[in-house]
Parts: structure tokens; sequence; C-alpha cells
């Protein structure tokens, strides 16, 4: 498994502004909806998601504690709500780390 600190480069990389990512989680697959990138800085990423009533900020602290347990997550051995509990910001860090590991595909 890469380091985070690799996984965090790439997306700094990668994610664009105006990007949009599909909702995604490891039980129910696409869930139909999306978010937009709205920035990405060096210490967090921005997305705007169409029910949020301003863009959520998400920090790179948030994106690293998702990342330790994402194969523990993925193999099913981790529920989402766990994974909630960590960050309030779970549904977007598991949409774009499930888009990173698509595009390496």
């Amino acid at each position: 498994m890469a380091t985070f600190d690799s996984v965090w480069s790439w997306l700094q990389g990668n994610l664009k502004p105006g990007q949009e990512i599909k909702n995604w989680t490891a039980f129910r697959g696409y869930l139909g909806d999306t978010m937009a990138i709205a920035g990405v800085r060096s210490d967090y990423i921005e997305v705007d998601a169409p029910k949020a009533s301003s863009t959520q900020v998400i920090s790179k602290e948030d994106f690293e504690k998702v990342w330790e347990v994402w194969s523990a997550y993925k193999g099913g051995k981790l529920p989402r709500y766990q994974i909630r509990d960590m960050t309030r910001f779970s549904k977007y860090i598991i949409s774009i780390l499930n888009w990173y590991v698509q595009e390496l595909r």
C-alpha cells in the first residue's frame, strides 16, 4: 500500500478545481450523486457538495486518518460508521480516495 505522503502528493497534483467526483461507498458502490473539487491547497482539499450549505474544507490530517484504515474499510473489516466517527468528512474522503485508487488502475 502506498504511503500517505505519496497519496497526498498525487492528490495535490491531480485534483483540479471544478472536477467532479462520484459519491461512493465500499458497501453500495457509486451512489449516483457527485461533488466538485473547489480548491486544492497544501494542507487541505475543499469540496463543493450539492447538499452542503457551504464548501467543505477537509484537512490533510482527516485524509490521513482514513488512509490509515483504508485497506480494512475496502476489505469489509471496518464499517463506515467507524470512519464517520473519525471525521465528519468521511463521505467526501472515501469518495476521493476511491477516485484515486481507480485512477491508478
